[in-house]
């Protein structure tokens, strides 16, 4: 058992001077004698400073008092992920889904469903169908002809009707809701991909190039199409470079209301 030195005080004092460390030690720990007759440089009391061994002793006790340390060096606490940033990385590993809105050129046709907003006038706000006249009704201008028009179009149309004597300067916004059924969904390795409407005559090498044409990255031979039939799906491929390259028009499909195209990106 060690004593408290005479006058050591409280335990804050315990290492000031007089304590432990400072009494006297042994001449073997002094460093005054030895093998070979020399001291021990690292246990030698110094004058000018503290002893090493005194210096390990403060930062053991300062360690202690710091609190519980980790054994392992290799532990570290697992981040913690926020919700939203959770639900990013979940959306970043899953595949890009690809849009089916509307392309600026698409024509609105009888039955399309839109959702009409007028800035700062909710009283004006509206949702309309086409009618299979092609026209829609809107609050305070009545009826406006929509059928056949782009939806840039209808938005002018409407704002022209508007500024004849009820706004200054009004700003619409069409959110077009649901399409006509005779279009077909194209995606992938396109132009412009997005819905376009088809007629009875309508083939897939028109509908493509309505919508731009291929991309340079775009799998020619192998364009799939994926076609509603006796309430399931049916799936085939055409090898359109047979079309352009070698002239086998007949090889053209005619597409019907519902097709989704899909137009892969070939592997170099």
């Amino acid at each position: 058992m060690i004593s408290m030195p005479k006058g050591s005080g409280c335990g804050s004092c315990f290492l000031s001077k007089g304590s432990l460390f400072d009494q006297p030690i042994s001449m073997a720990e002094s460093g005054k004698t030895g093998e070979n007759g020399k001291g021990n440089p690292w246990v030698r009391h110094h004058r000018n400073g503290p002893q090493p061994l005194k210096r390990v002793a403060l930062l053991l006790l300062l360690l202690l008092l710091s609190g519980p340390i980790s054994c392992s060096p290799f532990h570290k606490e697992d981040p913690k992920v926020e919700p939203a940033a959770s639900w990013r990385l979940a959306a970043e590993q899953e595949e890009p889904s690809l849009s089916l809105a509307p392309t600026s050129d698409y024509r609105i046709g009888t039955g399309d469903l839109m959702n009409i907003l007028v800035y700062g006038e909710p009283d004006l706000t509206a949702i309309a169908r086409v009618s299979n006249e092609g026209f829609i009704h809107l609050p305070l201008i009545g009826r406006v002809e929509a059928s056949g028009s782009t939806v840039p179009e209808l938005k002018s149309r409407i704002e022209a009707r508007l500024r004849e004597g009820y706004l200054v300067h009004p700003d619409v916004q069409i959110i077009l809701q649901e399409y006509k059924q005779d279009v077909v969904h194209l995606m992938g390795q396109v132009g412009t991909p997005g819905p376009y409407r088809v007629t009875h005559s309508d083939t897939l090498m028109g509908t493509i190039s309505k919508a731009g044409g291929f991309t340079p990255i775009a799998r020619r031979n192998k364009v799939k199409i994926i076609r509603r039939e006796n309430g399931g799906s049916r799936v085939f491929y055409v090898d359109t470079r047979r079309i352009t390259k070698e002239g086998h028009l007949q090889e053209d499909v005619l597409l019907m209301p519902g097709d989704v195209i899909v137009v892969p990106e070939r592997f170099f």
